[in-house]
């Protein structure tokens, strides 16, 4: 027991540090131009959007978090509503994680994001995060201009590509996808005030059993380039192999070690909606 509570203590240290790291970063001009950081090759074209969408308003997903055989906490994925935003309807995207009360003890979390998602072109209208992390807390907003290529931060203006996601809507729009083992696919992202493209390999289809069931699932694997809702390099997300493209279960790295996310409950939207 000892042995644990003196990781969890050390990994707090660790956490700690990375994120005043991460957060002193100083915009310098007055109109900043993100570049696209990966180019994708010409050989492998993200495939175009299918006319069915595999989520609706109600869909939600309960997930456990545990850092090695340590619960960490619980998070929720869910659609809340669909809302008018600025003359677009769009998919408000809720997500909320939230520390174990063992964990708490050494490292509280209290995290909610929000992405609205454009429904008929299935990119992000606006992200918002506010983040109780440790003794720190922390808030941004981001929000997009998708026909002027833009995107405001603060009272900075910057650059984005045409459809660009953020951490939250790549993620449904990955699930929208012909995934086919073997076939790259690109997703071009907004984070940390630049646009970066994230290849993502499809590698295999296998069996997963989760607290939620078993399910028949494609694996993926995202190679992240920078910092954000996850740390920085390959994450792997098992789907769901169906039209639904349920995300099952997550793993990615941590400051020490990795954690995982497995399904505990779900709940499905209305009908499969069909783009018009």
């Amino acid at each position: 027991m000892k042995m644990i509570v003196w990781s969890l203590i050390g990994l707090c240290m660790l956490i700690f540090v990375t994120n005043i790291l991460a957060e002193e970063q100083v915009i310098k001009p007055e109109y900043t131009e993100a570049t696209l950081r990966i180019p994708a090759p010409e050989a492998s074209p993200t495939p175009d959007v299918p006319k069915l969408i595999p989520f609706k308003v109600g869909e939600k997903f309960e997930f456990s978090v545990n850092w090695g055989n340590v619960k960490a906490g619980s998070a929720t994925m869910r659609i809340e509503d669909m809302l008018d935003y600025q003359g677009h309807d769009v998919y408000q995207v809720i997500v909320e994680a939230k520390s174990s009360k063992f964990f708490s003890v050494f490292y509280p979390v209290r995290d909610k994001l929000e992405s609205l998602i454009d429904v008929k072109g299935l990119f992000s209208r606006r992200y918002w995060t506010k983040q109780d992390e440790g003794n720190r807390k922390w808030e941004r907003k981001y929000e997009f201009e998708q026909e002027n290529n833009s995107a405001k931060y603060k009272d900075r203006t910057y650059y984005i590509r045409s459809g660009i996601q953020d951490e939250v809507s790549a993620i449904f729009f990955v699930r929208t996808l012909d995934l086919q083992v073997g076939t790259p696919v690109y997703v071009d992202i907004f984070a940390k005030r630049q646009n970066w493209q994230v290849r993502c390999d499809v590698l295999k289809t296998e069996k997963v059993k989760v607290p939620a069931g078993e399910f028949e699932t494609i694996l993926v694997e995202p190679e992240l380039k920078f910092e954000g809702l996850w740390k920085k390099g390959k994450a792997k997300i098992w789907l769901t192999n169906d039209e639904r493209r349920i995300p099952v279960k997550v793993e990615t790295k941590f400051v020490i070690g990795s954690i995982n996310m497995k399904l505990e409950h779900y709940q499905l939207g209305n009908n499969v909606a069909s783009m018009k």
